[in-house]
């Protein structure tokens, strides 16, 4: 690595620090309507729109904490599993496509088989219901 990339990495990495900092410390603050995050935390309420960009990388931070991602995927009603299976299956195949992701970046190749194992059998199931179709 040479020394521009480290020099780089490392103000990425003093940047996200400080503002891992300051969200602890409640120091984030919506310039709009003056709510602090500390205020956010206590309350579990937002004071105006912006403050979801005013918090954006703590709150982020939190729902990746909490659920290992950010992203909200909805619900399925209860009983239409039939209706939204091809949703379900996409989903799985998502899911495990990030552990198989990261159990090769962890180098745990049997783990990854198994992964990889479970896709294939996704994709199949894909492909025989557009067969069909």
């Amino acid at each position: 690595m040479d020394d521009n990339t480290k020099k780089f990495l490392q103000y990425i990495f003093e940047i996200v620090e400080g503002m891992e900092r300051r969200a602890q410390s409640g120091n984030f603050t919506c310039t709009v309507c003056g709510l602090t995050y500390a205020d956010f935390k206590k309350s579990s309420k937002l004071g105006c729109e912006n403050c979801y960009q005013a918090f954006r990388a703590p709150i982020s931070q939190a729902l990746k904490d909490i659920h290992s991602t950010n992203e909200y995927n909805g619900k399925i009603p209860r009983g239409q599993a039939d209706k939204y299976a091809d949703l379900i299956i996409k989903r799985e195949l998502a899911e495990n496509r990030l552990l198989l992701k990261k159990a090769v970046e962890a180098e745990e190749f049997e783990e990854a088989a198994k992964y990889r194992d479970i896709i294939n059998g996704l994709q199949a199931k894909i492909s025989s219901k557009s067969a069909m179709e």
